[in-house]
């Protein structure tokens, strides 16, 4: 294969959310989505293949979306979800992108990073943004995500779709470098009545979540 072609074809899958990318190393490495390929055959495989039970068994639990995404440039990706039997559901389809500044799985995931990751992403994600309101004024989002980080979840309330809001929380990741949030989603009015015990059930999730070390 001639090298310009496997340059393009890894810089895709990069795209996509399929590989990471290491600037200092310059390698390329397998991400969660791959390993969510093939979950449907067989769940039980590994640490990261078993995500797909346990979502499930935390939407039946809580009755509303849940969903994980991951970081892909100025954008929330999600990578796999499980859907609510609510008229009003909160609609997740796997590979869906959202903005990183204003849903609460983008949010979550910067709470990961310094202070002048935040800011750097956050000017990104204002330029890149195609609806005003989905730009962020700096200094008020420095402290958002400051508040995020010492509580350690992230909520929004029809910051990206009118009516619907959202509670993420990060997770380790169980394969590569690419931190995972963890969201349960539904109408504004239902995520605050079940607030507290979404909240027990994200950081239950949280606690008994403990990936192996992916051996490149």
């Amino acid at each position: 294969m001639p090298q310009a072609s496997a340059s393009m074809l890894l810089r895709n899958l990069t795209e996509l959310g399929y590989l990471e990318y290491d600037r200092s190393a310059r390698t390329f490495s397998p991400s969660i989505r791959v390993a969510l390929l093939g979950s449907w055959i067989d769940r039980r495989f590994s640490e990261a293949g078993s995500i797909g039970m346990r979502l499930d068994a935390l939407q039946r639990e809580l009755g509303e979306t849940a969903w994980i995404g991951i970081q892909n440039g100025a954008s929330a990706q999600y990578v796999i979800s499980q859907q609510a039997d609510h008229p009003e559901q909160f609609v997740v389809n796997s590979g869906q992108f959202r903005s990183l500044t204003c849903s609460a799985v983008g949010r979550a995931l910067l709470s990961l990073k310094s202070e002048t990751e935040v800011m750097i992403w956050a000017r990104r994600c204002n330029v890149e943004a195609t609806d005003e309101r989905l730009k962020v004024r700096e200094s008020e989002f420095k402290k958002l995500i400051q508040k995020v980080k010492s509580d350690g979840f992230a909520l929004t309330a029809g910051d990206v779709t009118p009516g619907l809001g959202a509670i993420a929380i990060p997770l380790a990741a169980p394969m590569g470098q690419t931190p995972l949030a963890l969201a349960i989603g539904g109408t504004i009015e239902r995520m605050a009545e079940k607030r507290e015990i979404i909240l027990k059930a994200l950081f239950a999730f949280k606690a008994s979540f403990q990936p192996k070390p992916f051996d490149r």
